[in-house]
């Protein structure tokens, strides 16, 4: 038996075809899940300006706003530092 298997962190996300738990290794995030790298254990979202609008421009409330309010928007509501 390789590695410690009773102190496996699994991931909390439940897997599409079945509806159970994954069975990979999570990872902590900040919301104090464990999720695995396949779930977005390790990403960190979109950082530059560029990248937060195109994930903007996806969402509902947004669809029918010009990239000038979307980008007021994000300059408005997204820290200038990161707290951690």
């Amino acid at each position: 038996m390789v590695g410690r298997p009773s102190k496996k962190v699994y991931c909390e996300a439940k897997r599409k075809y079945d509806g159970k738990q994954c069975q990979a290794k999570g990872i902590l995030c900040r919301n104090g899940r464990y999720v695995c790298r396949y779930h977005g254990g390790l990403s960190n979202g979109a950082t530059t300006e560029e990248g937060k609008l195109k994930a903007y421009r996806n969402l509902l409330p947004f669809k029918n706003k010009t990239d000038e309010e979307i980008k007021k928007h994000i300059r408005q509501n997204t820290p200038k530092t990161r707290a951690w």
